[in-house]
């Protein structure tokens, strides 16, 4: 509700001016001023849902896979930006030269298979906390020198990844962004990051 109360400020501080800037016209409306300040009230969410929406950040992950040989597959890993505005990568604080683009992957065995969800963990925390079979390895940065995504760009890359035939490989991109006044959106924490697993049997 951040952004609500931003737009509705600016709002009200615009009436405000107009008492002091035209302190004639503005007595004489009566209570149309009131209306006034009811309506900027009144306008501010729709004001903030229409900015954030025009103006919010919208990236698409594809994860595509080619078998090399029998223990080895390669990953094709595209990210766009589609939105009309560009996006600045979040640096992770324990690498703080990477970006905070991960890659993360688990093999399982076939049997396993019915055990498994679309949740990939990228942090141990929530590893423990949904108690995902296997053992923990940390995901792996990606796209380490990207800074911003600009509108329309689109970045790859190919990164091979171990992968036994004979097991399942539960694979996963995760995408975590940084908005400067977007933060301050209604629904910022469904933006923060974008998520796209795949399943390779």
């Amino acid at each position: 509700m951040k952004g609500f109360w931003i737009v509705a400020l600016i709002l009200v501080c615009f009436t405000g001016c107009a008492q002091q800037v035209l302190p004639q016209i503005w007595g004489h409306l009566g209570e149309i001023k009131d209306i006034l300040l009811i309506l900027a009230l009144v306008c501010a969410p729709f004001v903030t849902l229409f900015v954030y929406l025009k103006f919010a950040p919208v990236i698409k992950i594809s994860i595509d896979s080619k078998r090399v040989n029998d223990t080895t597959v390669l990953l094709i890993i595209q990210i766009e930006n589609s939105s009309k505005v560009r996006v600045a990568i979040k640096k992770d604080l324990s690498n703080k030269t990477g970006s905070n683009i991960l890659l993360q992957s688990f093999q399982h065995n076939r049997d396993e298979i019915n055990k498994l969800t679309e949740f990939l963990p990228f942090s141990k925390e929530w590893f423990e906390k949904k108690n995902y079979p296997g053992e923990w390895g940390d995901p792996e940065i990606i796209f380490e020198t990207t800074e911003w995504i600009y509108p329309g760009e689109v970045i790859a890359i190919e990164r091979p990844v171990f992968h036994n035939q004979s097991k399942v490989l539960h694979v996963g991109v995760q995408v975590h962004a940084r908005f400067g006044l977007f933060e301050l959106a209604p629904v910022r924490h469904l933006t923060q990051r974008w998520t796209c697993v795949r399943f390779l049997v």
